[in-house]
C-alpha cells in the first residue's frame, strides 16, 4: 500500500473511513443506481477537487487511465452517467453525507481560536455565470449569476449549512432557509436582517449579532455606559443603547455604535446583553472572516466553471469541494505539517498523481507518511480517522 498509494488515493482511502451509503440509500431511487451509487459520485467530486483538469471530460478521462485510481472509485466511470447524476441526484442526501463527514472528521481541524467558538458567520458570494447555458441563474438583465449562501464555523472555517439560489435572490428571502442551532450566535450582514428571521433565531434559543439596517427606527430604552476609554483597536465606541425597534416592540434588544479609522458609522443589533460593547463590536467585525474564506474556496478549488448547469450541479460539486477542504485541513493537522495550509495544499494539489513514495524528501512528504501510518493503523477497522 505505501510503495503505490497516490496523493489522490490517499485522501479517498481516509474518506473510506466515513461510511456514507446508508445515507444515500434512504432515497427511494437509489436501488435503481446500479452504475454511480452516492458514496461513488462523493468519490468521484473528491478526484475532480484534486486533478488539473476542471472540466467533465478531464475527470473521466483521468480515472479511465489511471487504473490504481480507477479501482479507488469503484471502476470506470462513463460520462452521461456521471452528467445525469449531477443534474438530478439528491442534493439533500449528499448534504447529510457532507455533514456525517464533518461531524466524524472534524474533530482533527486545528481549531482557530476559542473565544468565538461558538459563533457561525453568514454570508453569501456570488458565481458569474452565462445566462445562455444556466437559464436558471437569473440575475441582472442580460447577466447571470449564483449566489452560494453559506453557515460557517468561525473557530474551524467548516460550511456546516449551503444553499443555492439564483443571484437575484434576495438574502433574507424564505428561500435561503437556515437550521439555527441552540446556543450559537449568528453574525450578519444586514442583507439578512428581517424580523421574521431574527425572531427564528430566537425561538431557537440562538442568537445574533448583526448590522443595523439604513431606515429603522428605534426608541431607546436605556443608555449604558462606554468605557471611559472608547478606543478599541481601530475602532471608536460610541453608544450602547437598551432599544425597541419601531414594527418589533416587543422584544427588547441592544444597538452599539463605534466608528471605524475611515470615519464611517457601524451600528450593530443583538439579543446579547451580557458581552462588553467592545466584545459586540469585535463580534461583528469577524463577520469579515467569512469573505476570507470565499475567497480561498474560490482561489484553491474548482467552483468557477461548473461541471453541469443545474443549480443541483453545482451544489453537488460545491459539497465535494468541502469534503476535499476539511481533508485537508485534518491533513495538515495529522501530519504535523509545520508551514502553512496554503503551502501545504498547493504542495498536495501539484503532486495530487504522485505517489507518496515518490515525494520529495522533506516536511511534506513526512507528513503524508505519518497520515499514511495512521491509515494503515486503521485498515479494516471499524474506528473512524480521528475520534471526536
Amino acid at each position: 500500500m505505501a510503495e503505490s498509494i497516490t496523493l489522490v488515493g490517499l485522501m479517498l482511502q481516509a474518506l473510506k473511513q466515513v461510511p456514507v451509503q446508508d445515507i444515500f440509500n434512504q432515497d427511494p431511487y437509489e436501488s435503481r443506481r446500479t452504475a454511480l451509487k452516492g458514496e461513488r459520485l462523493l468519490r468521484v467530486l473528491t478526484v475532480h477537487q484534486l486533478i488539473k483538469s476542471p472540466y467533465l471530460r478531464g475527470v473521466i478521462t483521468v480515472i479511465d487511465e489511471h487504473r490504481p485510481l480507477q479501482a479507488a472509485v469503484g471502476g470506470p466511470v462513463a460520462r452521461n452517467t456521471l452528467s445525469n447524476a449531477l443534474a438530478h441526484y439528491p442534493v439533500e442526501c449528499m448534504m447529510d453525507a457532507w455533514l456525517r463527514i464533518k461531524e466524524r472528521l472534524g474533530a482533527g481541524v486545528e481549531q482557530l481560536g476559542k473565544k468565538f467558538a461558538r459563533i457561525a458567520l453568514i454570508d453569501a458570494s456570488l458565481l458569474k455565470l452565462s445566462l445562455a447555458a444556466y437559464a436558471w441563474a437569473e440575475y441582472r438583465q442580460m447577466s447571470g449569476a449564483a449566489k452560494m449562501h453559506v453557515v460557517l464555523e468561525w473557530s474551524r472555517r467548516i460550511p456546516a449549512q449551503l444553499v443555492v439560489t439564483p443571484g437575484k435572490v434576495h438574502e433574507a428571502n424564505p428561500a435561503v432557509p437556515v437550521r439555527w442551532e441552540a446556543g450559537w450566535t449568528y453574525v450578519q450582514d444586514r442583507g439578512y436582517v428581517s424580523f421574521r428571521r431574527l425572531q427564528q433565531i430566537l425561538t431557537a434559543h440562538a442568537h445574533f449579532v448583526v448590522r443595523l439596517k439604513r431606515g429603522l427606527d428605534w426608541t431607546i430604552v436605556a443608555r449604558r455606559p462606554v468605557p471611559a476609554d472608547r478606543q478599541r483597536g481601530d475602532i471608536r465606541l460610541l453608544s450602547d443603547w437598551t432599544v425597541r425597534l419601531a414594527g418589533w416592540p416587543e422584544v427588547e434588544l441592544r444597538i452599539v455604535s463605534y466608528r471605524l479609522p475611515d470615519g464611517r458609522l457601524v451600528r450593530v443589533l443583538t439579543d446579547r446583553f451580557e458581552l462588553s460593547a467592545a466584545s459586540v463590536a469585535q463580534v461583528y467585525k469577524e463577520r469579515w472572516k467569512i469573505e476570507n474564506w470565499w475567497r480561498w474556496i474560490k482561489a484553491l478549488l474548482k467552483i468557477k466553471r461548473p461541471l453541469g448547469e443545474t443549480a443541483n450541479a453545482l451544489q453537488l460539486q460545491l459539497l465535494g469541494a468541502f469534503v476535499v477542504d476539511l481533508l485537508w485541513r485534518v491533513f495538515k493537522a495529522l501530519g504535523h505539517f509545520p508551514k502553512s495550509l496554503y503551502e501545504f495544499v498547493t504542495r498536495y494539489q501539484e503532486l495530487s498523481l504522485v505517489r507518496v513514495a515518490a515525494v520529495p524528501p522533506g516536511a511534506f512528504r513526512r507528513a503524508l507518511e505519518a497520515i499514511l501510518e495512521h491509515l494503515n493503523r486503521l485498515h479494516g477497522l471499524s474506528q473512524p480517522l480521528l475520534s471526536p
